[in-house]
């Protein structure tokens, strides 16, 4: 909690909240103002500014030159692009169900463009020169929920606009306008709710397709994977990554990663719910940044990598727990726990795991 700077931000001080007692009613839609008269709050005894400052000055103060300095990469972007509504909306108690900017099936048939969103089940229509006027186009979206270890399962396919989100509400809107005839109110009234809850940045840019990158989930477990892009392939929010020098170093990450993730389950320590960019701040700490290996190991542990892209299953687990137990089995993840042990300092180690997680009983993840 923080008062002094609004929600946070230069002059503001931090408290630690507690609940006293139980709230007379649990719900979402609760405001501060609502909940204030149960709650006890103590000073924290740092400012936001001091808080925040380490991470700011690794990853923001001055991103390229510490990047390339530490990591041996060009640029780490703790977050990708904040897109609302690629699934939708499901039907909740006092809400209603909405259909998703993600495409279930899309195509040009001649001089039209048909697409059918997300939780809709029916396509919608429209002439193609109403993508070009309104800048809008089908994006690859490397999306958090499809990231395995060593592995993306897939690409989401998602409408995006290059001129922001009232462009591609605009699109929607003559969408429903030249289709109101030929599908049923049911999918009119989810697009017209999607219509009213997406988000989208106000520029698009993909991912450059001459580089490699390493992306990995910046929820709580922060499996990586290493790819190089195609064409229109952007990152949503719940996603950091870091373009990378060479595939090399792309795949070297990866590793990196997942090992270092892996051993935060052993270690049956609890990950920290939002991790950003610091995993990658770990790899530094513990003493496996790019060029704190020896030239061999780092060749070893890439080709092992690129043994795990090919070999990791493409299937949908339970938790992230259960994908790192499957792929440790391989001999590949063995040969990279074996190597990378020989090469860190436990204590190191642990210190720098500490940054993402914390010695508590395990959340579900």
């Amino acid at each position: 909690m923080t008062t002094g700077g609004g929600e946070g931000g230069v002059g503001a001080k931090l408290h630690v909240v507690k609940l006293r007692g139980h709230l007379p009613r649990y719900d979402k839609s609760l405001r501060l103002r609502d909940i204030e008269p149960f709650l006890d709050a103590a000073p924290y005894g740092e400012s936001w500014d001091d808080y925040v400052k380490p991470g700011l000055q690794y990853f923001l103060g001055d991103a390229s030159a510490v990047a390339c300095r530490d990591l041996g990469v060009a640029s780490v972007h703790p977050m990708g692009l904040y897109i609302r509504g690629i699934y939708g909306g499901e039907r909740k108690k006092g809400k209603e169900e909405y259909a998703g900017l993600a495409l279930v099936e899309y195509g040009r048939r001649g001089a039209r463009f048909e697409f059918k969103l997300h939780n809709t089940e029916e396509a919608l229509v429209v002439p193609l020169d109403s993508l070009e006027r309104h800048h809008v186009g089908v994006y690859r979206v490397v999306y958090e929920g499809e990231i395995n270890p060593f592995r993306l399962r897939r690409y989401v396919h998602v409408l995006l606009s290059r001129r922001g989100e009232q462009s591609l509400k605009e699109f929607l809107r003559e969408a429903l306008t030249l289709n109101s005839r030929s599908v049923s109110q049911e999918t009119l009234s989810k697009v017209e709710r999607l219509i009213e809850e997406l988000k989208q940045p106000s520029r698009v840019q993909p991912l450059n397709t001459a580089r490699y990158y390493v992306a990995f989930r910046c929820d709580r477990i922060f499996t990586a994977f290493a790819f190089k892009p195609e064409e229109d392939t952007v990152v949503e929010s719940h996603v950091a990554y870091a373009e990378c020098l060479s595939e090399d170093i792309a795949y070297y990450y990866a590793a990196v990663l997942n090992y270092l993730a892996y051993k935060l389950v052993k270690l049956g320590r609890a990950f920290g719910r939002h991790q950003y960019a610091r995993p990658l701040l770990v790899a530094c700490a513990a003493g496996l940044a790019w060029g704190s290996l020896d030239d061999e190991a780092r060749r070893r542990v890439v080709e092992c990598s690129k043994l795990l892209h090919s070999k990791s299953p493409r299937k949908e687990y339970r938790s992230q727990r259960d994908a790192l137990a499957e792929v440790a089995r391989l001999p590949e993840f063995r040969e990279v726990e074996r190597l990378l042990d020989s090469r860190v300092d436990e204590k190191r180690l642990e210190e720098a795991l500490s940054m993402v997680s914390r010695r508590s009983s395990r959340e579900e993840e």
